[in-house]
């Protein structure tokens, strides 16, 4: 269990993660009240948990222990070998000063994530989350950041890449409600499955469950399920009572 300073800093109280959670339905009902506790004491309003998919003993131990469920996540893997397709003229590198129009598409196309789904978070802590997470990869943190129709963007996506483990990851896509319908997700999905291609044997993304539109697109740019969580929080009484 570990503060978690991003969250914290976006939202103006402390939170925190349960980074693993194992063990039978009478220990981990214990060890998760325990957690409460602790998060009590410590000063923590807010703790997170994700559980593997196929765990349900420890669903039922959370949620005895105070906990609710908010969100399932789903993570989709695409094989880049043998991928070969011709750029997209309509997809380019993002360009400077184009940030605050990335954030407002950001804003604008999340709706179903675990911090809009709890109903004890604050709505403007989570547009302050995304507008973060999408300067965060701006800065940087992104080894690549692409933007459909680049004069007047209208989706972007932005990835991580790990030549260690010759993997690339869909850290965030979004597309304006204005370029919806017109396959720009898709474009954006391929382009970005072209440009790692020769470098990353696996293009790796991950989406709610609830987000049909998300699962249908990766489904159609060759995606497959590889692994799904369901996510639980905890709020402390202040917050459960505010919100």
């Amino acid at each position: 269990m570990a503060l978690d300073p991003f969250d914290s800093e976006c939202f103006g109280f402390p939170m925190a993660k349960i980074e693993a959670a194992e063990g039978d339905e009478r220990c981990s009902r214990e060890l998760f009240r325990e957690a409460v506790r602790r998060a009590g004491e410590i000063g923590w309003r807010h703790l997170a948990v994700r559980v593997p998919d196929g765990r349900p003993a420890l669903a039922q131990s959370l949620e005895r222990a105070g906990f609710f469920w908010v969100d399932a996540t789903v993570v989709f893997e695409r094989s880049l070998v043998g991928f070969a397709a011709e750029a997209d003229p309509q997809i380019a590198p993002a360009a400077e000063g184009q940030l605050r129009r990335l954030q407002a598409i950001a804003r604008g196309a999340f709706a179903q994530s675990r911090y809009q789904t709890d109903p004890h978070l604050p709505p403007e802590g989570a547009r302050r989350l995304t507008d973060a997470w999408v300067a965060n990869l701006w800065a940087g943190r992104a080894d690549l950041v692409l933007v459909a129709d680049p004069v007047h963007p209208v989706g972007f996506v932005a990835c991580l890449f790990d030549p260690a483990r010759r993997s690339a990851q869909i850290d965030l896509i979004a597309v304006a409600e204005e370029g919806r319908g017109r396959g720009v997700g898709r474009r954006l999905v391929l382009e970005a499955c072209r440009h790692y291609s020769g470098r990353a044997d696996r293009l790796e993304v991950g989406t709610q469950l609830a987000n049909l539109g998300a699962v249908r697109l990766y489904e159609a740019c060759g995606c497959r399920l590889a692994r799904s969580a369901l996510t639980f929080h905890w709020a402390a009484p202040d917050l459960r009572a505010r919100w």
